[in-house]
């Protein structure tokens, strides 16, 4: 029977300001080898972090899956489509998407929308815009 983690407690606010490759490398390297399969990227600074911590985990392992976090409409579909193909094609298919419809924070709580259609009709027309990218004939 398979068991999933659905939490992992963040790291203090008076952590290490910068990022310690040789550290990433021994915790993803102990994380394999105990068994793990997968694991979630979530950081609260956003996709962009996401993408580089991603694209981190990728590189250091060899049979990890990482399950990047996603925010529909954060960032361009054309440049999402891009980052994302790069980042796939790096890892030989070890990547997965979690959508999520929006960052929650309170800064731009009046401009979310009111229905949870509404939400998840913006993440449908997202992901369609994804799929068109990358399957068409020419480069984006």
């Amino acid at each position: 029977m398979p068991i999933e983690f659905t939490h992992v407690p963040g790291k203090s606010a008076n952590g290490s300001f910068f990022y310690d490759f040789a550290e990433t490398a021994t915790k993803l390297s102990l994380i394999e080898d105990v068994g793990f399969q997968k694991i979630v990227v979530d950081d609260p600074a956003g996709l962009l972090t996401n993408m580089d911590i991603a694209a981190q985990a990728l590189k250091r392992t060899a049979s990890l899956e990482v399950v990047l976090t996603h925010w529909a409409g954060v960032v361009e579909p054309t440049v999402a489509a891009r980052q994302l193909a790069a980042l796939a094609a790096r890892s030989g298919g070890r990547l997965s998407l979690r959508m999520l419809s929006e960052p929650l924070s309170d800064e731009d709580a009046e401009a979310r929308p009111v229905g949870h259609t509404v939400v998840w009709q913006r993440i449908d027309e997202y992901l369609v815009l994804l799929k068109r990218l990358w399957s068409n004939d020419r480069p984006f």
